[in-house]
């Protein structure tokens, strides 16, 4: 009785430590995602146009909380500079990517400017669409 009794009091205590609740999400997803990406020709991402270098980052846990989650960063000298636009993406699942990509679609009548329509970081099973 006593044996019994110790143990629902030490299950008492895991479970509220959350020792034995499951963890949300993939086990070693990192929780921001990281690419120094060149756009040799302009293109336009939420009506700013880019054209350069610059840094993208996703944080997948300003993501969970409903924030803007992916953010792109002008490049001075090597390091990032300004923050260039911001946005809370839509998470899709895709095939595990072997380099950061970005899909881009044209614009209709801008004699070949593109819009970038989603992101995938090197190493991810997800995208991340622009809303």
């Amino acid at each position: 009785m006593k044996r019994l009794l110790l143990m629902i009091v030490m299950l008492a205590a895991l479970a509220l430590n959350g020792s034995v609740l499951p963890s949300v999400g993939k086990a070693g997803a990192p929780h921001r995602e990281t690419a120094l990406v060149e756009f040799p020709d302009q293109i336009k991402l939420l009506g700013v146009f880019l054209k350069g270098q610059y840094l993208i980052v996703h944080d997948h846990d300003k993501m969970a909380r409903g924030e803007d989650c992916t953010y792109v960063y002008s490049q001075k000298a090597g390091q990032p500079d300004k923050l260039v636009v911001s946005f809370h993406c839509i998470a899709v699942a895709r095939k595990t990517a072997d380099h950061f990509t970005v899909v881009a679609v044209p614009l209709s009548g801008s004699n070949g400017l593109r819009e970038v329509r989603e992101i995938q970081f090197a190493g991810s099973d997800e995208g991340h669409q622009v809303p």
